[in-house]
């Protein structure tokens, strides 16, 4: 401390600052939720993931609506995003196994000769 000079002992630290915590909008958390689900969902005939997926999309966007009218106040845009993209996820497989299947049903009808 010979080399410094008086009244300066070490380098001083400031407060530290206040992390304040923006709540996450919860229409952005059930959209990813929802969103998650609808894909699985869509496995059993495809109509729940449409269902589902469907609910994930108006949940999402309107989630993110809210989340830009908010001017800062509430975060989870992210989440509302990743909602949206799962729910259409499960929209389209929900669609593609519903097809898949009515096809198949309607090949069975054709060959039983009625």
């Amino acid at each position: 401390m010979a080399d410094q000079p008086p009244g300066i002992h070490g380098p001083t630290t400031a407060p530290a600052a206040q992390v304040v915590a923006l709540p996450t909008d919860g229409m952005a958390i059930a959209a990813l939720v929802v969103g998650v689900i609808a894909p699985m969902a869509a496995m059993f005939d495809g109509v729940p993931g449409v269902i589902l997926g469907s609910v994930a999309v108006f949940l999402g966007l309107s989630s993110r609506r809210r989340i830009k009218r908010s001017g800062g106040t509430l975060q989870g845009s992210g989440l509302a995003l990743a909602g949206w993209i799962a729910g259409l996820c499960g929209i389209v497989l929900g669609l593609i196994i519903a097809v898949v299947l009515f096809s198949f049903y309607m090949a069975m009808q054709s060959g039983t000769g009625k």
